[in-house]
């Protein structure tokens, strides 16, 4: 089974997540909708909806976290408690640095609702950083070189020799390049 977590200001409906279920069939992708802004209530409720799914499909052992910008920080974050693979699609790597100036109310794309994220919530976030590389983890990083949000090439330099970073020309941060991607997250799946 693929999870996919969504990033900031998104949600388990949102375009990319539809995307992957319909491109990704037969393979069931769970998109939960969570607050990956509020960092311990996403983690409650991150954990507590990866342990419901592994309990309710015991013979699906096989775990993909796939995580895009701020959900690629939780994806990297739980991967190894769960023995999970892990594809990661423009991750922000330190967010409570790159959301540090952008405090303040957003109307969510996916859900329609209003986005709250206070200064607290950003400095929460820095308690679960950890390594970009865990060598544990098989890895596949997606990059767009014109993410406008998150530095493209500081992320690839960040997870040199760790698993598999694509880079593509052009696109943005809400990436551009699943079509091209597909081949490579099939591939890490079926390892």
């Amino acid at each position: 089974m693929i999870i996919y977590l969504h990033g900031f200001n998104s949600g388990g409906a949102s375009q990319k997540a539809i995307w992957l279920r319909e491109h990704l069939a037969p393979i069931v992708v769970f998109a939960p909708t969570y607050t990956p802004h509020r960092a311990r209530e996403a983690v409650r409720e991150l954990r507590k909806f990866i342990a419901r799914l592994r309990r309710e499909n015991p013979r699906d052992s096989k775990l993909m976290l796939m995580g895009s910008s701020l959900g690629g920080f939780w994806a990297q974050y739980l991967a190894p408690e769960f023995g999970a693979t892990l594809v990661l699609i423009n991750p922000s790597l330190r967010p409570d640095e790159s959301l540090a100036a952008h405090s303040g109310h957003y109307r969510n794309e996916a859900t329609g609702g209003e986005t709250i994220l206070t200064v607290d919530d950003v400095v929460a976030l820095r308690e679960y950083r950890v390594e970009p590389c865990n060598s544990r983890v098989p890895t596949l990083v997606l990059l767009d070189a014109g993410d406008e949000i998150l530095d493209s090439h500081q992320t690839k330099t960040a997870y040199r020799g760790c698993g598999q970073t694509l880079l593509y020309p052009g696109g943005s941060h809400r990436f551009d390049h699943l079509p091209q991607a597909l081949p490579a997250i099939l591939a890490l799946y079926h390892t």
